[in-house]
């Protein structure tokens, strides 16, 4: 997400982008979305066209960058 610049509703990934840019199958994507959400990684905004878009929250921001110093 933080790669694909998914740190805000209107540049939030749908699930489908998301299985697509990782090859990662929709279910799975869907599971790890639910799991991240609860954690509260994850937020999401509903797009004009009613398609849920996902995105790092401030606390997923830092956790990514956590990993990564």
């Amino acid at each position: 997400m933080h790669n694909a610049g998914a740190i805000m509703g209107k540049t939030g990934k749908s699930v489908e982008e998301m299985a697509m840019l990782t090859g990662i199958p929709v279910v799975d994507v869907q599971k790890i979305i639910a799991d991240h959400t609860r954690a509260g990684y994850l937020g999401s905004a509903v797009d004009h066209g009613g398609v849920t878009r996902y995105f790092l929250t401030g606390n997923g921001i830092i956790r990514v960058s956590s990993l990564f110093t």
